[in-house]
């Protein structure tokens, strides 16, 4: 029986085999898996955005705080907080700061570096009348400068999903939502040019929906993320050869997370934001065993609004090559914003 235990207060950003990157506020620094800080301590911002992220509720509300950090091929780093991506060196000087994309930031899979250190970075924004243009921007250079590599007209999407690195097809995946006419801005799309252009592979449903994808030697696996409306949440599976998808499982809530592993486990997360179909107020994690997800563990949302934090569990990037659990529990009982770890 997998346990976790308690890490830290922060948020996990990117785990590497020897140490997780985490973040409090506007500061971020590695960890070892027992915990211990094994690097300097980076600032970024303003005092005016350190003040406000201070504290998680706070931070939270005002979505202040570091979203994404990747380490880069070259030893860089890159983060992304509120309205705005740095890229900083080794020893915490920053060498770019970009900031011509719409949106807060991406959502949490919504930033990709490939193996040859491809940059992307999808936008997400709320949308709501559908009259803005959505780009998916790439950079070549380390992230010293930006492009467009392809633009959704208004009306097409809503927002980009994910965007993420296929190690067994070497290629890209990227996902798009929420709704539209017939489920049309529910997308998901491959490309194998690094970027330059992209084939529709499936559109049309709520499960075509994902926030995220698991890879396997023979299928995608997603959970949906229709939190807001009235279709039940599925477990999918979509086999590589056909492009067919198959709704393996339920989910009890929308889906939040999802993580493989480099001993071929993966995991996926539930979490609660107050739609119709959600079953109650628990996030939940769980494994995929012989091919069907199972409950390993869950939590129940806190006191807090859901406009200040939805109840979920997220997992770092870069778990792909890892073998140990960890991810971040964030508006939940006794969990506001805390990294736990597979004991």
């Amino acid at each position: 029986m997998i346990e976790f235990k308690k890490l830290i207060d922060a948020k996990a950003l990117y785990q590497e085999l020897d140490k997780i990157w985490v973040a409090k506020g506007m500061t971020f620094f590695a960890i070892d898996y027992n915990g211990k800080r094994v690097s300097r301590k980076y600032r970024i911002g303003g005092w005016k955005d350190r003040l406000m992220s201070w504290h998680r509720l706070p931070s939270q509300l005002l979505r202040v705080g570091i979203h994404h950090l990747l380490p880069l091929k070259n030893g860089n780093l890159l983060v992304v907080v509120k309205r705005k991506l740095y890229i900083l060196s080794s020893e915490g000087k920053v060498l770019n700061a970009w900031s011509e994309f719409k949106g807060n930031k991406p959502v949490h899979q919504g930033v990709c570096v490939t193996p040859e250190g491809t940059i992307f970075f999808g936008e997400y924004v709320l949308n709501p009348n559908r009259d803005m243009v959505v780009k998916l921007w790439r950079s070549v250079d380390d992230g010293m400068s930006f492009e467009v590599v392809k633009t959704f007209a208004s009306a097409e999407i809503r927002h980009i999903h994910f965007i993420k690195w296929d190690v067994y097809e070497k290629c890209l995946w990227m996902g798009t939502g929420d709704y539209g006419e017939g489920n049309r801005e529910c997308c998901l799309y491959r490309s194998e040019d690094n970027g330059v252009t992209w084939s529709l592979i499936g559109q049309g449903s709520q499960d075509w929906r994902a926030i995220g994808v698991c890879f396997t030697e023979d299928a995608l696996l997603w959970g949906t993320d229709a939190g807001s409306c009235s279709d039940t949440v599925h477990f999918i599976r979509m086999d590589r050869k056909t492009r067919e998808i198959e709704v393996v499982a339920d989910f009890e809530g929308p889906c939040h997370g999802c993580a493989s592993y480099r001993d071929g486990r993966a995991f996926f997360s539930t979490g609660v934001e107050g739609g119709e179909n959600e079953l109650d107020r628990f996030s939940r994690m769980k494994l995929l065993v012989a091919g069907r997800p199972v409950n390993i563990w869950q939590l129940e949302k806190d006191m807090w609004p859901l406009i200040l934090q939805y109840g979920v569990m997220r997992f770092p990037l870069g778990s792909d090559q890892c073998d140990r659990v960890v991810f971040t529990t964030m508006g939940l009982k006794g969990h506001g914003e805390t990294v736990m770890i597979e004991k």
